[in-house]
């Protein structure tokens, strides 16, 4: 099963491309985009913080990686709202598998940011994607100053490799794909609990992991899986990238 497709408001015969904007450029996800672009031959340019000093003008694509979770309506839902308003240019977003099934400001904000696009761009392309190995091991691995690892009880997570989600953008960019396409999910889903563990044995730390029952509409969500998606990708495995971490 795959998630409909929703067609944006192509222009006909767009012609070939000659510049992709990326924002975010330095990030986890935006590094790869603009590799993943590279790979495929197009102009690529990083987008400064300010996107107003930039010349819109020659863009023919925007992959939109820029985001800070702390502050997703200024920044994420910002940045949408000054692409729509000064290029028609495809602008392409890497939105998050069941944002609009789980409230959470940041999810909020990447919906609104999706129904922005959808209602404003003149050409838009979505693909949602699961939580990232390297968030999960964030998660898990940083600091505490209590002596166990508390975990939300009876939760999944498809870990992703972020060059699967990458190359999908890219490949978005360069075939102009349009609209709402198939989102992407890692190929297993791990509960929480296992993730926390295996992420404990990688550091050398002995702390208990303990689950508890995530309150509100949003636990009750992330326990009935809106966070899954039946399609499976490839790429790096959770197994995988642990070795290499612990490797590392």
């Amino acid at each position: 099963m795959v998630s409909p497709s929703v067609h944006a408001r192509a222009k006909p015969d767009p012609g070939p491309l000659t510049t992709v904007l990326v924002t975010g450029a330095s990030g986890l996800l935006g590094r790869r985009v603009v590799q993943a672009l590279q790979s495929r031959d197009l102009s690529v340019s990083s987008a400064p913080r300010d996107l107003s000093q930039v010349d819109l003008a020659p863009v023919d694509a925007v992959v939109i990686c820029a985001t800070v979770p702390a502050r997703p309506f200024e920044i994420d839902l910002g940045q949408i709202d000054f692409l729509v308003t000064h290029t028609e240019a495809h602008l392409v977003y890497p939105s998050i598998v069941g944002c609009d099934l789980m409230p959470w400001p940041y999810y909020e904000a990447k919906t609104t940011c999706e129904q922005n696009l959808q209602s404003r761009a003149s050409r838009w392309t979505i693909i949602r994607a699961t939580q990232f190995h390297h968030l999960i091991w964030g998660w898990y691995t940083a600091p505490t100053r209590w002596p166990w690892l508390a975990v939300p009880a009876e939760t999944r997570y498809q870990v992703l490799d972020p060059a699967v989600h990458a190359e999908a953008l890219a490949a978005a960019v360069a075939d102009q794909m349009f609209g709402r396409l198939p989102d992407i999910g890692g190929p297993f889903a791990y509960e929480a609990r296992e993730l926390a563990r295996s992420c404990q044995r990688a550091i050398g730390r002995r702390r208990p992991v303990l689950t508890y029952n995530k309150r509100g509409l949003f636990g009750a969500a992330l326990r009935a899986g809106a966070n899954l998606t039946p399609n499976r990708s490839g790429g790096e495995t959770w197994n995988e990238f642990i070795a290499r971490r612990t490797k590392g």
